[in-house]
Parts: C-alpha cells; structure tokens; sequence
C-alpha cells in the first residue's frame, strides 16, 4: 500500500470530455450514492472539453489532464488518496447501493471487481447484450471500463497502475488483475451505461467490431494501429448517421 493511501476509504474516479449532457444524470445518482458512503472522494479529471462541462462540475473536484482513457485515470488515480479505488463513465447512472457495496467487498477481502452493467435501452438485443457482457466478466474474467471496475490501490500498482495504452486499457488492466490476482469479484448492484457508442454504428456491428479488435490485440497488433482502426470507423459511422438524418 503506497504511504498515505488511506485504507478504508473509497475513492470514485470519472474522466471526462464535452459531457455536459450526461452529467446532470450521473452527478444526481453519484451524489445521493456516495452520500451513503462518508468520506468518499469524487474526483473529475477533464481532457479538455470544449462544452460546457466545466460549469457542470463547477464546485468540483477537477483535475486537467491530456485527452486519453489512460492519461485521464492516471492522473484521476494520482490526485486520490483512498486505499480503495472505484472507476465510472459520465454517462452512466450508479445504483445507489453500488457504492457501499464497492466498499463492503473491498473491506470483506475482495482484490479487484466490477458492478453488474444495464443498458440504458429498451429492446431483446439490449438485454443479450448486457447478459453476453455480464457473463464474459463473470467467467472469462474481463470486465471493461464501461462495468464499474473497482481495486485496491496496492492491486493497481502491482500490475503496474492504469497501463498506458491508446485502446484496450481496461482489457489489459483486467488481464493483469486476472492474472496476478484471479477472477474478478462480480457484484449484484448496477451499473446503467448509455448505449449511445453503439448506437452510431449499431449494437450488434459495434459489438462484433470490439471483438475483433480485441482478437488482434491479443495476436498482438500494435494498439496504436487498433486505435487509429477503431477511430476511423467511428467517424464513418457518425458521418453516415448524421447524412442519414
């Protein structure tokens, strides 16, 4: 445990980046959840938002940092000094028991875990999804960002803190945890994701894309080749909604 990471408390990272459409939602659920957990530090780290974010979170606690998964937790991780660390999306809304139950399994023994994901849809393929995503933490044990992954500080700096990578940060994390420290600890209480990344280029498409992607990371394809992939068919795929319209 790094000196001074106060064991005990929990800690509840976000990175942002022009959420200020999303983040009403998220700050009305954290606040009312974190408020059953005393003394949990609620840390924003922005890289650079260019909307009205900051106002949104005026009051806050913010940290700046360069625009990436990877350099915003980092610095989110840096800026904490909770022996307990819980990471979340903007565009997420927090059960209300997540929290504390975070905080329970962490001070019962619990290494390293995540929450159980909903998806803010309605419709059958939302539902397989979410099950398929559930089920792939649970068994293969790889939960993603989007999954509410929580550790202890000494876990994330045993496999080396947030791993520095263009895409695939939170599988990789999830291995090295996996790994070092075994199968992740699944929590009933939800997380509820906006679906809106799969929305633009549709579930089952987007899906089946990370799939793929994922395939050749392990192959191991450079991930700033995957990012550069990744990010090109995102583009495409705002452009052909936004011609659609």
């Amino acid at each position: 445990m790094t000196s001074g990471a106060a064991v005990g408390r929990l800690a509840v990272i976000v990175p942002v980046l022009d959420e200020q459409e999303a983040l009403p939602a998220f700050l009305e659920a954290a606040d009312a959840a974190l408020a059953r957990v005393p003394g949990t530090e609620l840390v924003f780290v922005d890289g650079g938002s260019a909307d009205a974010t900051l106002d949104v979170l005026a009051g806050r606690r913010v940290v700046r940092a360069e625009r990436g998964r990877a350099p915003q937790c980092a610095p989110g991780v840096a800026a904490t000094h909770a022996g307990w660390l819980l990471f979340l999306h903007a565009d997420e809304v927090v059960a209300p028991e997540a929290p504390r139950a975070v905080a329970l399994a962490l001070a019962q023994g619990a290494t390293w875990g995540c929450l159980t994901l909903r998806w803010a849809a309605r419709g059958a393929v939302w539902r397989v999804g979410e099950t398929a995503s559930n089920l792939r933490a649970r068994l293969a044990g790889t939960p993603f960002g989007d999954q509410g992954m929580f550790m202890r500080r000494d876990a994330l700096e045993r496999v080396g803190g947030i791993p520095d990578l263009p895409i695939m940060q939170d599988y990789e994390l999830s291995r090295r945890l996996r790994v070092r420290f075994g199968p992740p600890h699944q929590l009933a209480a939800t997380v509820t994701a906006s679906p809106r990344r799969f929305q633009e280029g549709g579930p089952v498409r987007v899906a089946l894309r990370m799939r793929r992607l994922r395939a050749l990371y392990r192959r191991g394809v450079d991930p700033r080749e995957l990012a550069a992939l990744y990010r090109d068919v995102r583009e495409a795929d705002v452009r052909a909604r936004e011609e659609g319209r």
